[in-house]
């Protein structure tokens, strides 16, 4: 018997175990190869129900055990006839089945405010790509170089052919991997949506199409998508670095984009320290990246001067 124990999105400790006998079993998935799909449901099963005794098969009798995965029942996609599909035409595979059951579950006991929208939010930045991929959909542009997805690390923690590592703890480890994942993906969402507060009073109080925040946090989503009429106007982010003095950032032109909507005046591409203080008259610049989205400053007064003067050029 393998067993493992981690700490759910709540702190808690958790025990998975891998039991040697259906009859033992609360949990049943398949046997063999593993994916991302019923490695990452385990890990949203865990934070539902807490402790978990799995048992993988292919061949499912027992009749009072949560089946995912395999078996033909309500949380398996394999079934000739199942085609539940996402309105963005990603197909559900188990994943996403058992967060549609049980997501709301998890939200309702986490700090954030919409929680409707945050349990979306999760099927879109963690969940759906591990459907898709599982349900054998291709990307819509398929990228010159091979992605590292969360499917592939975590397929990638099979035994390789010659490796003698029982599948069973090979399954643990990836869950183990998926669980940090998650954990960290949904910290990040919950912090992320605890800034949108303070984005948008800022936003609110912005000048001249300049944000100025008193820390880093995440803003370029959030001015993206707010409704305030302001927010369309922002070109630029001030903020403190964490490595000390400040940073101005250009806002991209959507989500994920590194083309922004005001690029840095193109004579500073790449420049640094003396030749770019020069060039741009702002005594304590000290770099502006060759792609013209970010610059870096010693004081916030000369932070916002970088962003006045690269909106008028």
């Amino acid at each position: 018997m393998e067993k493992t124990n981690l700490k759910n999105i709540f702190n808690e400790m958790v025990e998975i175990k891998l039991v040697d006998s259906e009859s033992e079993a609360d949990f049943i998935t398949h046997s063999g190869t593993f994916h991302a799909d019923e490695v990452m449901a385990s890990v949203i099963l865990l934070n539902k129900f807490g402790s978990m005794k799995i048992y993988r098969t292919n061949k499912v009798t027992k009749e009072d055990a949560f089946v995912y995965d395999v078996g033909f029942g309500k949380f398996d996609h394999h079934g000739i006839d199942f085609n539940e599909t996402r309105d963005n035409g990603i197909k559900y595979a188990s994943c996403g089945l058992v967060w549609k059951a049980f997501g709301n579950d998890i939200v309702n006991k986490l700090n954030v405010e919409n929680k409707e929208t945050f349990v979306q939010t999760v099927d879109k930045n963690l969940i759906m790509d591990i459907d898709r991929d599982d349900n054998g959909q291709a990307l819509k542009h398929e990228p010159e170089v091979t992605l590292q997805t969360i499917p592939n690390l975590i397929a990638s923690f099979n035994p390789a052919w010659n490796d003698l590592t029982s599948e069973n703890q090979s399954f643990l480890k990836a869950v183990d991997f998926a669980n940090t994942i998650f954990n960290n993906m949904i910290e990040k969402m919950v912090a992320k949506e605890s800034a949108r507060k303070i984005v948008e009073e800022k936003i609110e109080e912005s000048n001249d199409g300049i944000l100025i925040l008193d820390r880093y946090m995440p803003w370029k989503d959030i001015v993206l998508s707010s409704q305030n009429p302001k927010a369309k106007d922002i070109l630029y982010a001030v903020f403190p670095s964490k490595r000390g003095g400040y940073n101005v950032v250009a806002t991209p032109i959507e989500p994920g984009s590194f083309i922004v909507k005001k690029p840095f005046p193109i004579k500073w591409a790449g420049k640094e320290n003396d030749e770019l203080q020069t060039l741009s008259g702002v005594k304590t610049i000290t770099f502006c990246h060759k792609n013209l989205f970010i610059c870096a400053c010693k004081t916030k007064e000369d932070a916002i001067k970088i962003a006045k003067i690269s909106k008028k050029g």
